[in-house]
């Protein structure tokens, strides 16, 4: 039984929504100069041996710089990456993601799990003794009204479970209080995945809906009701989130672990920068690429390198004047984007090699291959009925997507097209990219980035590539693109998962059509996380599902 197409909109819907309420959604800052310099760094994972900054502060304490953050502690509702950093230390999902691995999954709060034949039905023995951290045992009854809430709630991220789990009051028996079965009504052999997605699956306290009209939503604005190793004790916006350690926590406190979280709301990419050379901060979100490239050779500062299941990438408008498919081509034949990635970027992103990210599920490597060769590119143009002097409009919002339009701007004009810059606020932006519009009120490119709730490529590209998922959805297929070997791909991955022989030949397919024949954007790089870290902090395992979170409790100042 799967849910309705209307259930996988809403996550998506709530960050359109949410567009207003923080700066920005990803860290990684902007480009800097246009090609100013030759070459690029490659992301390494040396740890450096030298003394870094000294710390003059409590060592007991981590202290956590981003760019800005959401005070929203309901696991029905966080979505951004700017709530998740606090929630994934304060709320257990069944399933984690193991290591460093894209594909494999690990039981949490569900010790042992186990399917019938089709794996259409999944068994969960809980792990005993677990509370919340005011004390409420967890058991089956209390898994269940969690996720029935986070479900029928329509606050956002009960979009995520729902897709296998539309009716939560039949599909999720409790068989005693330590086991609860889960009726998906078709066969998903990697339902793991989807359990330890971040999204719709941390299991909050039953007892937060009897906190006002509203099941608890109000309340878990400024408090937290998790079985996580932390809790909320306070939240300003704006400014800091601090968050303590819980006392009932099921994996205990022997051993070093911090005592106390504090995560401060820093806008300023230079600020974040200096904070981790001053030794104020212990984990930063990234700045800019020159700030990156400069704290990998600072002593006692750690970068990551993870590459993660999310791409940047410039939308091409399926209409005026890149309607054609040859059109779209042109523009990837003029694109630089191994200069992009190495010189302006810096190596803080990969280069792309499918419009899929490398780790994902069916990737094809080798179906985008990144290559500027002008004489074609106007070639093509003259073919699809493009021009010179042909105008077209790029769009990026603030602190985000400058270079790449810069860069844009500079190679078409080789082959006479003029490309007008326009730079948004990021709402603006955003209504711009997921709100219907005439055509000529449409920017013909734009920047944009996207990562999935859990590793599947349907869930990946649903919003953004479905004919489902324009505008007139308010999902974020700005370029209004349509293609049906692409939909086909998406339909049967959520339709028939287990039937991996099909989905390896559909989503081949399908990455060759829109990596060659049939473009829907330039693919920029494969976003990797970058985040800064002071080298006395151990414990950090970047997983490329968990975009930029990071496992508290696993973290330490021995």
């Amino acid at each position: 039984m799967m849910a309705s197409w209307d259930n996988r909109y809403s996550r998506r819907r709530f960050l359109r929504s949410a567009a207003g309420a923080a700066s920005g959604v990803m860290a990684m800052g902007s480009a800097g100069s246009l090609l100013a310099a030759c070459g690029g760094s490659t992301p390494t994972s040396t740890t450096q041996k030298a003394a870094g900054p000294a710390l003059n502060r409590d060592p007991e304490t981590l202290v956590v710089a981003m760019d800005a953050f959401t005070p929203d502690f309901d696991p029905a509702s966080y979505f951004l990456l700017s709530a998740i950093v606090p929630n994934f230390g304060i709320y257990d999902s069944l399933m984690r993601m193991q290591g460093n691995s894209a594909t494999e999954t690990k039981p949490w709060l569900a010790q042992k799990i186990s399917t019938n034949h089709d794996k259409s039905v999944w068994t969960f023995a809980l792990r005993p003794g677990v509370k919340y951290s005011d004390g409420t045992p967890f058991d089956g009854n209390a898994l269940k009204a969690a996720y029935t809430r986070t479900i029928t709630a329509n606050l956002g991220a009960g979009s995520t479970p729902s897709n296998y789990i539309s009716n939560p009051h039949k599909q999720i028996v409790v068989k005693d209080p330590g086991t609860v079965v889960m009726d998906l009504g078709t066969s998903v052999p990697r339902f793991d995945l989807l359990l330890a997605s971040q999204y719709g699956t941390g299991i909050v306290n039953p007892n937060v809906e009897k906190q006002g009209k509203d099941q608890g939503h109000s309340y878990l604005q400024s408090h937290s009701a998790g079985t996580g190793a932390y809790m909320v004790q306070s939240a300003s916006p704006g400014n800091q989130i601090v968050m303590i350690r819980n006392p009932n926590y099921w994996g205990g406190w022997s051993g070093p672990h911090f005592k106390k979280i504090i995560i401060l709301q820093v806008q300023q990419s230079s600020t974040r920068r200096q904070g981790m050379q001053s030794g104020d901060f212990d984990i930063a979100f990234p700045s800019t690429p020159q700030d990156t490239q400069a704290l990998r050779s600072t002593p006692g500062i750690f970068v990551g390198n993870q590459k993660v299941l999310g791409m940047y990438y410039v939308i091409l408008g399926d209409y005026g004047p890149l309607a054609s498919p040859l059109a779209r081509q042109a523009v990837n034949l003029l694109f630089p984007t191994d200069k992009y990635v190495s010189a302006v970027m810096k190596g803080t992103i990969d280069r792309p090699t499918s419009v899929l990210p490398d780790l994902m599920l069916y990737a094809s490597p080798g179906t985008y291959t990144p290559a500027v060769n002008v004489a074609k590119a106007r070639s093509l143009l003259q073919q699809a009925g493009v021009k010179p002097g042909t105008q077209l409009t790029y769009e990026f919002y603030t602190g985000q997507g400058d270079s790449a339009g810069l860069l844009l701007q500079s190679q078409l004009s080789l082959v006479g097209l003029h490309v007008n810059i326009r730079e948004k606020a990021y709402p603006a932006f955003v209504a711009d990219i997921s709100t219907p519009k005439p055509v000529g009120q449409r920017p013909d490119m734009a920047y944009w980035f996207w990562w999935p709730e859990y590793n599947n490529p349907s869930d990946f590209c649903f919003p953004i590539l479905s004919k489902d998922g324009t505008p007139v959805q308010h999902l974020f297929n700005g370029g209004y693109y349509e293609n049906a070997a692409v939909n086909n791909a998406i339909n049967n991955g959520f339709s028939d998962p287990s039937n991996v022989k099909l989905l390896t030949r559909l989503w081949q397919q399908a990455q060759t059509v829109m990596g060659k024949e049939d473009p829907p954007w330039i693919p920029l790089g494969q976003i990797i996380d970058t985040s800064y870290l002071r080298t006395d902090v151990k414990g950090y395992v970047a997983n490329p599902v968990y975009v930029q979170s990071y496992d508290f409790y696993a973290l330490s100042r021995p």
